[in-house]
């Protein structure tokens, strides 16, 4: 990353299922959900930015038809930054919510 600072698992968790991004979606008003949460909120309201409601109709149907919906950029560094966490979520494990409320896996698995 070239004169940002480095990614905090605070600026990589969701605003819709507040976990780390899977396949992160970039909107034109910059706001960055879950892939799945994104499709999720679209496909039950209006095509429109969960956070700001700025329309994204037209954005959304060329990036689904180009296949360009998740930010790759982004979605790699969170992967590199984050591999236990992105490990965790895709295996459908929650992570363990530390004094702090990092998210951060202590070892122990939540029953």
């Amino acid at each position: 990353m070239r004169g940002r600072a480095p990614l905090s698992l605070d600026d990589c968790r969701c605003p819709v299922c507040l976990e780390i991004f899977m396949e992160p979606v970039t909107l034109p008003c910059k706001h960055t959900f879950c892939k799945s949460c994104f499709l999720e909120t679209v496909n039950k309201a209006t095509l429109c930015c969960p956070m700001c409601r700025k329309r994204v109709s037209t954005w959304a149907r060329l990036n689904s038809r180009n296949n360009t919906l998740v930010n790759q950029e982004l979605w790699k560094q969170i992967q590199t930054c984050f591999p236990l966490q992105c490990q965790r979520r895709l295996t459908g494990q929650e992570a363990e919510v530390d004094q702090a409320g990092t998210g951060t896996h202590t070892g122990r698995d939540i029953p």
